[in-house]
């Protein structure tokens, strides 16, 4: 009766076994070895001032993109109908606090130096600051406007 049952029970285990999933790879930053490195576009506006039927990414009328170099530098070009603006700078990335990491693995944080002024923030001591945060699914986020009223922005991998 004991070998029947004890069959029974590794065939159970074994088919279990083989029937899990693997979870979703880890995003691992490392200051050495830089995640952000090459081009991320915007793909998504959201905020309370941005209509809910806001355009899709490809019907976006407003081009923006940031190129991050492995040397800590970046370049970050806006493109619209009236507009053609770059800017640069350097970039450092730093560990989120334990606030966030519910949401965020790390964030870019941007220094601009040189180009056309285009820091998205709400500080009026840090002008030439920007703080983008990496999700958890790999996205860059732009949250730094939301304190006041502006929209978060999506970034994403070219």
């Amino acid at each position: 009766m004991k070998k029947p049952f004890f069959t029974s029970f590794m065939f159970l285990f074994v088919l279990g076994a083989c029937t899990e999933t693997d979870p979703e790879p880890e995003i691992i930053i490392c200051a050495s070895e830089s995640f952000v490195a090459g081009d991320w576009e915007l793909v998504k506006a959201e905020g309370s001032f941005i209509p809910e039927d806001a355009p899709e990414p490809e019907e976006m009328t407003r081009k923006e993109i940031y190129t991050f170099t492995n040397e800590g530098t970046f370049t970050k070009t806006v493109d619209s109908k009236d507009i053609h603006s770059e800017a640069t700078g350097t970039y450092v990335i730093e560990e989120i606090g334990e606030e966030m990491q519910d949401k965020y693995v790390g964030v870019v944080v941007l220094t601009f130096t040189g180009g056309d002024g285009m820091a998205y923030n709400c500080s009026s001591q840090d002008v030439e600051k920007e703080a983008l945060h990496i999700s958890l699914e790999g996205q860059l986020a732009n949250i730094s406007w939301a304190p006041c009223d502006g929209p978060w922005l999506y970034y994403e991998r070219q």
